[in-house]
C-alpha cells in the first residue's frame, strides 16, 4: 500500500534518524509533501531516503508521530494486534494476576503507539486517544484490543486538554461490550473500586502502584498524612501495612467517599482514620505551626506545570507545597514527594526540593529516587516519557 509522503527539509532529519518519534511541522518541506487528512504517512529525508512511517496530525505542531523506525511495515489491523500482544505479554510477565489485575496496557510512545493510552482494570479497558493521527485509527485499535485482550468492555475517556491542541473535541463513551460505572480491581493484594467513567484520568493512578508498595513498607506504626489523596491508594496501602493512623486529605468529597469505601473493602475501619475535605495548601498552612505533625507524608499533587508557559508558576507551587509538608514532619520523618509534570525534569525537581528544604529550615536526606511503575515503560529514544519522578526523603532529627 502506498501512503501519502512527507519530505523533511535539508538538515532537519537528525532527530528522526536517531529514532525520536516526534516530527515537528517546521521540519517539513511543504512543496514536496503530500499533506492531507490525518492518517498514516511515510516520511523521507531531503534526499528521498525513507525514515519512518507514522501518524500525521494536520493541526498539530507535532505533525508526525512515528510508528515504525526505518521499517517498511504495513500499518493495519495486524500491525496493531502485534503491538498490543507484545505489550500484553510484558504486563503479564510483570504482574501476576492473583496479586494485580490493573495496569497500563499501552503507554503511548513507551509502547511505540504514540497518542494512545490503554489502562486495564480487571476485564475492562479504558482508552485515551490524544492525537488526530491516532484518532483516525480508532476502529482498528478497538478491533485489535477486542481480539487480543477479549475484554468485557472498552470505555473511551478521550477528554484531555491535549486534544484541544489537535483541534479535536472530547470523545467519551462505551466502544465495546458493557462497562459499569465502577470496577473492582486488585493491586499488590489490595482491593479498590475504580470510577472509570467519572474519575480523574482513566479512574486510578496506576503509575504509582510500585511507589505505594514501597512506601507502605515504611509506615508500620506511623502516623501518615496522604496529601491530594484522591481515592486513597497510598492511604489503603499504608493502613494495610500497619500504620497507626492515616489522614487522607483531598478537595473532592466524592473521591474521599470512595476512599472510605476502599478502606472497608480491605477490612479496614475508616473510623480509626481521618478523611478531610480541604484545600491542601490551606490545610498544611494551618498545620505547619505545630498543631499536628506526621511521621510519614505523601505528596502527590496534580500537574502544576501543564505547559512550558506554566513552568515558573508551577515550580513556585511545588516549592510552596513541599516547604509546607516539610514543616509538618516529625523529626526523622519520611516525605515521599512526586511530580507528574513532564515539563519539570529531574534536575528542576531536585532544585525545587533543595529550595523548599532551605526555606523550611529542615535537613533532608534523599533515600530513593522513584519513577513510574514498570507498566509505564519509556523508550530510550523518547526521554520525555519520564514524566513521573519523586524522592523518598528523611528529615533530620
Amino acid at each position: 500500500m502506498k501512503y501519502p509522503l512527507i519530505t523533511l527539509k535539508e538538515g532537519r532529519d537528525r532527530t528522526a534518524r536517531a529514532g525520536h518519534p516526534w516530527i515537528f511541522s517546521g521540519a517539513i518541506e511543504p512543496a514536496k509533501s503530500e499533506l492531507g487528512a490525518a492518517g498514516v504517512v511515510d516520511v523521507q529525508d531531503a534526499a528521498g531516503v525513507f525514515l519512518c512511517r507514522g501518524l500525521f496530525s494536520p493541526s498539530s505542531m507535532m505533525a508526525v508521530r512515528a510508528l515504525t523506525a526505518r521499517q517498511d511495515e504495513m500499518v493495519n489491523g495486524e500491525f496493531y494486534e502485534r503491538r498490543i500482544k507484545t505489550a500484553l505479554a510484558l504486563r503479564e510477565q510483570l504482574f501476576p494476576v492473583k496479586h494485580t489485575n490493573a495496569y497500563r496496557l499501552i503507554n503511548s510512545e513507551g509502547d511505540f503507539l504514540p497518542g494512545l493510552v490503554v489502562d486495564r482494570y480487571a476485564d475492562i479497558l479504558v482508552v485515551q486517544i490524544s492525537t488526530a493521527g491516532m484518532e483516525s485509527q480508532r476502529e482498528k485499535i478497538v478491533a485489535a484490543l477486542t481480539r487480543v485482550v477479549a475484554p468485557a468492555g472498552i470505555y473511551e475517556r478521550s477528554d484531555m486538554g491535549a486534544r484541544r491542541e489537535e483541534k479535536l473535541g472530547d470523545q467519551v463513551g462505551v466502544l465495546f461490550g458493557e462497562v459499569p460505572d465502577q470496577v473492582e480491581i486488585l493491586e499488590n493484594g489490595a482491593r479498590f473500586m475504580v470510577d472509570v467513567k467519572n474519575g480523574q484520568k482513566t479512574g486510578f493512578y496506576l503509575d504509582q502502584k510500585e511507589n505505594r508498595r514501597r512506601l507502605a513498607e515504611l509506615t508500620k506504626g506511623k502516623r501518615v498524612l496522604n496529601c491530594f489523596s484522591y481515592t486513597g491508594g497510598f492511604s489503603v496501602a499504608a493502613a494495610l501495612a500497619g500504620a497507626a493512623q492515616v489522614t487522607s486529605v483531598d478537595s473532592s468529597r466524592p473521591a474521599l467517599e470512595l476512599a472510605e469505601g476502599n478502606f472497608k473493602m480491605n477490612g479496614l475501619d475508616p473510623e480509626q482514620h481521618e478523611f478531610i475535605v480541604a484545600d491542601m495548601f490551606e490545610f498544611l498552612e494551618d498545620m505547619k505551626n505545630g498543631q499536628k505533625k506526621w511521621d510519614v507524608i505523601v505528596l502527590d499533587p496534580p500537574a502544576f506545570v501543564k505547559s512550558r508557559q506554566d513552568i515558573t508558576g508551577g515550580l513556585k507551587a511545588y516549592t510552596q507545597i513541599n516547604e509546607l509538608a516539610m514543616r509538618c514532619l516529625t523529626p526523622g520523618g519520611i516525605l515521599a514527594t512526586f511530580s507528574c509534570s513532564h515539563h519539570v525534569g529531574l534536575d528542576a525537581f531536585s532544585n525545587m526540593v533543595h529550595i523548599a528544604a532551605s526555606r523550611a529550615n529542615r535537613a533532608m536526606q534523599i533515600l530513593e529516587t522513584r519513577f513510574a511503575a514498570a507498566d509505564h515503560p519509556v523508550s530510550v529514544h523518547f526521554p520525555e516519557g519520564h514524566y513521573l519522578k519523586g524522592y523518598i526523603m528523611k528529615a533530620g532529627e
